[in-house]
């Protein structure tokens, strides 16, 4: 019985070695803590040459529209084989041709009547050059009447005739006073007449005007070169004045009408323009320097990793301002839009296309750039002298892109951290890695860079 506790001695002394041997080992060297650096990307902050660039979204549109409006009604008798929705068409193209019979009635009927007119004309210049000799003749048979009545009247009055022979000399000079007194009339009324044939003639001509231009609105030609968007109409229909009969669309010029934020676009017209921050802006001066500027638009198709790019012009500023989303439309302009298409690579600049629009000024020298992904509400963290992290406040002129401009708060020269640090500590010891690529990166897209 007692066999069973024979293992408790040595147990007991194993225990006790292992104690002693504890309990007389030295304790350990204690070292003194070492602050351990954290690896950071960095970039050094270096003025740079930089193109201001706004970007906004818009649809194309064209510049010129074309309703062809009937302006004559009649029977349709020709429309053109290519007169069809999506079709380019030439211009001067006839491509709708109404009936032009009763208008070629109309302009023989008014050039019937010019006609009629001005042989009436003729005849009363006719008439008038007849009355005028015979009128000479009467007034010289009524100065014959005349001395013959004074001669008798002598006669009376010294009694050598009788008083019934100058009353029988009376009657013929007063018969061709009124001979004479009626061609007067008639030549008076000569000049009223004439007038008024002369005022009939001015309006039948005005219907033969409007006779021949209703004969040439019969013909409907394009006015430019351009895109087909409506049709309306078949041979044989009866097209009355005011019908619309086609749309067409100008393939000269497209526009871009897209949506900025003003307080944006001022900062970019502002940096342009080198003006201070303390100078107001009112629509008159703004559009002003708009002109001044020279500002230039790039239109992008964002199709795929690589965008097509469409260089245009700044046009002008649109009429309306939107109050809730505080932006305003700018028009831009591209020149030939259905220039430079290739198939299934470059599509043209079409009708509805939504696109991309960046407005670009002028280069401006000198300019302190850095990633927006750097600005930690409205901080910036700096590597020190020590290498350590300083954390500063920054005043941000505008933002481009994926860039952000720098007006106070940061010197050239300077290394700004491009890591995210979390939590970012005032003096945290740092080990800074130049970070080329983003380097290169800000100063391409500074400088107008590739377009994405």
């Amino acid at each position: 019985m007692w066999r069973k506790f024979l293992f408790i001695p040595p147990l007991a002394i194993g225990i006790a070695v292992v104690v002693l041997t504890v309990g007389n080992r030295p304790a350990p060297a204690r070292k003194a803590p070492v602050e351990e650096a954290r690896v950071v990307r960095v970039m050094e902050v270096r003025p740079v040459a930089l193109r201001p660039r706004i970007t906004g979204y818009g649809t194309v549109r064209p510049s010129h529209v074309w309703n062809a409006v009937a302006q004559v009604g009649g029977k349709v008798i020709h429309v053109h084989p290519e007169l069809k929705k999506g079709a380019i068409i030439a211009a001067g193209t006839e491509i709708i041709t109404i009936a032009p019979d009763d208008y070629r009635l109309a302009i023989a009927q008014a050039e019937a009547n010019i006609r009629a007119t001005e042989a009436r004309l003729a005849e009363i210049d006719v008439g008038e050059e007849n009355t005028r000799s015979l009128l000479e003749l009467e007034r010289e048979a009524l100065e014959v009447a005349r001395r013959d009545y004074q001669r008798k009247k002598e006669l009376e009055e010294r009694g050598a005739v009788p008083t019934s022979v100058l009353e029988q000399a009376l009657n013929p000079l007063i018969a061709q006073r009124k001979q004479v007194q009626a061609l007067e009339n008639t030549l008076s009324l000569l000049p009223a007449q004439r007038k008024a044939l002369e005022e009939q003639l001015s309006i039948y001509r005005s219907q033969l005007a409007t006779a021949n231009l209703n004969l040439e609105r019969t013909h409907i030609r394009m006015p430019f070169d351009g895109r087909i968007s409506l049709v309306a109409i078949e041979v044989g229909q009866f097209a009355p004045a005011g019908m619309q009969l086609a749309a067409a669309d100008g393939i000269a010029q497209a526009e871009v009408e897209a949506q900025y934020p003003l307080q944006r676009l001022r900062s970019i017209i502002r940096m342009a323009a080198d003006i201070p921050a303390e100078m107001t802006l009112d629509a008159r001066r703004m559009q002003e320097l708009i002109r001044e500027l020279g500002l230039s638009v790039e239109i992008l198709i964002e199709e795929g990793e690589d965008p097509l790019i469409r260089k245009g012009r700044f046009d002008r500023m649109s009429d309306s301002f939107d109050p809730k989303t505080r932006t305003v439309g700018v028009i831009g302009v591209i020149d030939d839009p259905y220039a430079h298409v290739s198939p299934g690579r470059e599509p043209p600049l079409t009708k509805g296309m939504f696109v991309r629009m960046d407005i670009l000024a002028r280069p401006v020298k000198n300019v302190l750039v850095i990633p927006r992904a750097a600005v930690h509400e409205g901080k910036v963290f700096v590597v020190d002298g020590d290498s350590r992290l300083a954390i500063r406040p920054v005043r941000i002129v505008a933002r481009m892109r994926d860039l952000a401009i720098i007006g106070e708060g940061l010197e050239a020269g300077e290394h700004i951290v491009l890591s995210d640090l979390v939590p970012a500590l005032e003096g945290q010891l740092l080990r800074p890695v130049r970070d080329e690529e983003t380097a290169g990166m800000v100063t391409r897209e500074a400088a107008g860079g590739t377009a994405r």
